[in-house]
């Protein structure tokens, strides 16, 4: 009897504190999700947030959030203008007055909800063991959510389920479903659907970092323009895959980061309207491969960006293309300032027929862009595209360039921003391309369109090949490209306000264009 009994109060104590810790998870979890989605849109000036509420239950909370996203009408508030309106309106029909115009309807904001339905733990909706789990569900207005469902009938077509572990962290699985969809003249596309997933902590927000993987096998669309143009697209199947890092700074735009992802093909075919006799034109880009890193040191962020495939044009082959592109000791605070001042202006809701107040703002921004250009220049920053190398039958052409700040002061921000930039402004630029790379092009360049009646096309490849090498001797005599072999080079840097020309100082310095 007294095991009964014993067993019996453990069960109780069990099952209570089961239902506190319910009760608690969900008030930390919806707690998070309020100041969380906050916190998100804040940013975001043309973003009203028209609802932002928590309903708990004890095992079960929904978050809801309502968005009102653009700018809506002025309200007209004068009783003199809205009877002079309102008479003006039911005097002269539109129907009875054939030159008149509907007045347009008036402005509304795009109304999305989401909504977020929280299943506390230990067990969270009986299943499995956490702190909880959120399904999020978008609500569209009627008009839209109509639209939506011709496409994806009764399917949702954004779907996300996270799961939260006792720590804080979370898994979320985002999904949409695949589709098929036509017009008649249209066009048609067949949408394969997506699947990503998201890790990171609830708590610790965009700072605490994360990672997340995204894959979709594929799209096609085949389309009519309305100048009868003809074509489709194919994508193969894309999938991306990285990390960011904790950081400080709370924002995604200068997180640091690392990335990689590919897309298997893609694959545009289209013929040109109104010229006779012209070819359909086929491009193919296979195996593109991408990969990103971005750091931060000392609240500088710099970025490296890779990109490589191959392809071909008809049956013209590109064997393979190669490109880096990097940023350097971009300030980054500064930057997000930056970026945060345009972004109000251009999502800011401005009245009708304030253009004194538009033109005030307007200035305000310039100066404020300004002044921000001259904070980043002080850190010496520099943009480079390192290499872009397309190799075409085993001959390459390829470039690079780069340009920044040095030696940049607080003291120097302050002169005019022309002078700044011939003084302390550099930059370096250098190309070498094959000959044999040249032909090519040029023997291609000449199929995709009919040749001139009578003419062939290895005479008129000749010709240009003739124009092409005379010019190209004449700007080696002049000292802007020279000969490396089979190769045709050149480079260019400017430094100090002056530029040179495959080492050789340009007549005239280009510092005087900042007096």
């Amino acid at each position: 009897m007294n095991k009964v009994v014993v067993g019996a109060a453990a069960l109780v104590v069990v099952a209570g504190g089961g239902v506190a810790f319910a009760s608690l998870s969900g008030a930390k979890v919806a707690g998070e999700l309020q100041s969380r989605t906050a916190e998100m849109l804040a940013p975001f000036p043309g973003v009203k947030v028209v609802e932002n509420s928590v309903s708990k239950g004890l095992f079960t909370s929904v978050h809801t959030v309502t968005l009102d996203i653009g700018c809506a009408a002025e309200a007209v508030t004068d009783a003199a203008t809205v009877e002079a309106t309102d008479a003006s309106a039911s005097a002269v029909p539109v129907s009875d007055n054939p030159g008149a115009t509907e007045a347009p309807a008036a402005r509304k904001p795009v109304q999305i909800t989401w909504r977020d339905t929280v299943r506390h733990g230990p067990l969270p909706g009986g299943k499995g063991v956490g702190l909880a789990t959120i399904d999020t569900e978008i609500v569209l207005p009627p008009e839209a959510a109509a639209q939506v469902a011709k496409v994806f009938g009764d399917k949702p077509f954004l779907s996300m389920h996270t799961a939260l572990g006792f720590g804080g962290s979370y898994v979320s699985d985002i999904k949409s479903p695949p589709f098929k969809y036509a017009e008649q003249g249209k066009g048609d596309i067949d949408w394969q659907g997506l699947q990503a997933t998201v890790r990171g902590s609830l708590s610790g927000g965009v700072a605490a970092g994360g990672t997340y993987t995204f894959e979709a096998p594929g799209l096609s669309v085949n389309f009519v323009a309305h100048d009868q143009a003809a074509g489709n697209l194919r994508i193969g199947k894309m999938a991306m895959q990285g990390e960011v890092l904790p950081h400080t700074g709370g924002s995604l735009l200068m997180a640091p980061s690392k990335g990689t992802g590919g897309i298997t093909s893609m694959e545009l075919a289209f013929t040109q309207p109104g010229e006779a006799g012209a070819k359909p034109i086929n491009m193919v880009l296979e195996n593109l491969q991408f990969a990103s890193d971005a750091k931060i040191d000392n609240g500088l962020w710099s970025a490296v960006s890779k990109m490589s495939g191959k392809g071909r044009v008809d049956d013209f082959a590109i064997d393979k293309v190669d490109m880096q592109v990097s940023l350097s000791r971009i300030h980054a605070a500064t930057y997000q300032a930056l970026v945060g001042k345009m972004m109000k202006s251009s999502f800011n809701c401005k009245k009708p027929g304030d253009e004194a107040a538009e033109a005030k703002e307007a200035a305000a921004l310039a100066e404020d862009m300004q002044k921000g250009l001259s904070d980043l220049l002080v850190h010496n920053p520099e943009y480079a595209l390192d290499r872009l190398a397309v190799e075409l039958g085993g001959k390459t052409a390829e470039m690079s360039y780069r340009f920044g700040t040095k030696g940049m002061t607080a003291a120097d921000a302050a002169m005019p921003l022309p002078a700044l930039l011939t003084t302390k402004a550099y930059g370096n630029a250098s190309f070498k391309v094959q000959t044999g790379w040249i032909e090519q092009v040029v023997k291609k360049a000449i199929t995709l369109k009919p040749l001139p009646e009578g003419a062939s096309a290895d005479t008129m490849v000749a010709t240009t090949m003739g124009v092409v090498n005379a010019t190209v001797d004449s700007l080696v005599t002049q000292g802007y490209l020279a000969r490396e072999g089979d190769a045709v080079t050149s480079k260019a840097a400017f430094d100090g306000g002056m530029l040179k020309v495959n080492d050789k100082p340009m007549n005239v310095p280009l510092g005087m264009f900042a007096q």
